[in-house]
């Protein structure tokens, strides 16, 4: 299972770091610019990523395995992104910086709820792997799926979309296929009932009567368009790329039902918009499957910007085994 974790860790990366060069493109110009291909890194990144730079989706994902290293709990993963956002990351969304700029628990319901209880994005979901990589299994990942998802993105499609992910990916990880994973992950979401954890964890305030009301009523739809969409994507249909969160799940299945590793993520890298997040997601599944990266992309590859201390040539080869197994050990 750890050698499984890890591949899913460098998959996630690398995919991630191939749709740098491509985010916000449309496909005509990626096309024009990069050919009907894409098997390596490549320049033209918006936000300024070299090749083989992953962005904000794995930056996040390593920040909650470190805080999980230091066993510090849900406060220590809202710490270590906040730590994260202070390095003043080039890529940063909306959602995830308003709810962090509250630096309480509550954040993220604070932030939907100066949406309006509209803004679903897809900032939870790039990162919640990470969950799922520490170590955390059975009623304890659902629970952790909705808190750590939670912390910024408190639409309920946001936290049973991260619910239905963690539960496919620990099937997934058990040889399942991806059909019966999905399956798997789906149970996972009817029997988690997401607002009383959230309650229980402190994420509704003294001020979030609201909030909770909201989450309630909105739960059982919010359900039903996971299910939804995870069914569509199942079927390789997809309705785009955008970073609303449940566009992002359904186009990342799509996408992971071919045979190989570059199969699957290419796909995503060459649709364009969001590509780096769907990538990021694809590679996750496809990487808890157990399809390799290619040797070729693992040398390169790199966080693309520093924690204090770090370099910017931090390498993942060097670098994410050890960070690995030390958020497993801090988590439990």
């Amino acid at each position: 299972m750890m050698d499984r974790r890890l591949n899913t860790l460098f998959s996630l990366t690398a995919a991630d770091a191939l749709g740098a060069a491509t985010e916000f493109k449309t496909p005509q110009a990626i096309r024009q610019r990069y050919g009907e291909t894409f098997h390596d890194y490549q320049p033209g990144s918006v936000f300024g990523f070299g090749p083989g730079e992953a962005t904000d989706d794995s930056q996040m994902t390593a920040a909650t395995l470190l805080s999980y290293r230091r066993g510090e709990g849900l406060s220590g993963v809202l710490g270590g992104l906040s730590d994260w956002l202070s390095t003043r990351p080039p890529d940063v969304g909306g959602l995830t910086r308003s709810a962090l700029g509250y630096g309480t628990l509550d954040g993220g319901v604070r932030a939907w709820a100066d949406s309006g209880y509209q803004s679903a994005g897809n900032g939870g979901l790039m990162r919640i792997a990470a969950v799922w990589l520490a170590g955390f299994s059975g009623e304890e990942l659902n629970r952790q799926s909705v808190l750590v998802t939670a912390l910024t993105h408190a639409d309920p499609r946001c936290v049973f979309a991260s619910v239905f992910l963690t539960g496919l990916l620990e099937a997934l990880a058990q040889d399942e296929s991806l059909p019966r994973a999905a399956a798997y992950g789906l149970a996972r979401l009817e029997r988690t009932d997401a607002r009383a954890v959230m309650l229980d964890a402190g994420l509704f305030g003294v001020d979030s009567r609201a909030a909770y009301t909201q989450f309630g009523e909105q739960s059982r739809s919010a359900q039903q368009q996971v299910r939804d969409r995870v069914n569509s994507g199942l079927e390789g249909e997809y309705t785009s790329q955008s970073g609303y969160v449940l566009d992002t799940l359904e186009a990342a299945l799509a996408h992971a039902r071919s045979g190989a590793w570059l199969d699957c993520t290419q796909l995503a890298v060459l649709a364009g918009d969001d590509s780096d997040t769907v990538a990021c997601v694809t590679g996750a599944i496809v990487g808890a499957r157990g399809l390799s990266v290619p040797e070729h992309l693992l040398p390169p590859l790199r966080l693309g910007h520093s924690w204090p201390s770090w370099e910017r040539g931090w390498l993942c080869s060097e670098h994410y085994p050890a960070l690995l197994t030390a958020a497993i050990a801090g988590a439990q």
